[in-house]
């Protein structure tokens, strides 16, 4: 709530300074991975996003990757090629770990089946196999997302897709 309501320093306080201490005297990895989470959530809203990425990829991908949690797996990718987007760093040449992070996701979330997972990760790596220039790559992953988006019942979304496939299509047909 306190998230929500822009107030980040107290919900920093509380997680760090209540939460934190308590799962770890419990010896509670798992609870204490996910509360590092919601931290770097925090922190990349902040836009402290190397502390997030630290927190994402030293602090909680190894929990996740030793107890095999494929729905925390899916989360970190998505949420790392999100902060690398967000503070621009496919202009700074790292598209491929972009790439890596939300093929990663994608995959995951259609192995687990889970729709929303797929829905978003499908758009932004369709987005991101258009802006390397794969747009039939792009328009195979943008349609699995838009159908995502239908049994999710979001038709705005469902429209964005189709608008993005066309214009893909559009630059398909004008290079050959």
């Amino acid at each position: 709530i306190l998230e929500q309501r822009g107030e980040t320093e107290e919900a920093l306080r509380i997680r760090k300074e209540e939460q934190l201490p308590v799962y770890e005297k419990l010896g509670d990895v798992r609870s204490r991975a996910v509360t590092m989470g919601k931290i770097a959530d925090i922190l990349s809203q902040r836009g402290e996003t190397e502390e997030a990425l630290r927190i994402h990829l030293e602090e909680r991908l190894p929990v996740a990757e030793a107890t095999q949690d494929l729905g925390s797996l899916s989360h970190i990718y998505f949420s790392c090629a999100k902060i690398r987007l967000d503070r621009g760093d496919l202009e700074k040449g790292k598209i491929q770990t972009i790439y890596d992070e939300l093929a990663k996701s994608f995959a995951i979330n259609q192995k687990m089946k889970r729709v929303d997972g797929i829905a978003y990760s499908g758009l932004y790596l369709g987005q991101v196999l258009a802006m390397g220039g794969k747009s039939e790559d792009a328009c195979e992953v943008l349609e699995i997302a838009g159908t995502a988006f239908m049994e999710m019942q979001q038709p705005e979304m469902t429209e964005q897709i189709k608008q993005m496939q066309e214009q893909l299509q559009g630059r398909t047909q004008n290079d050959t």
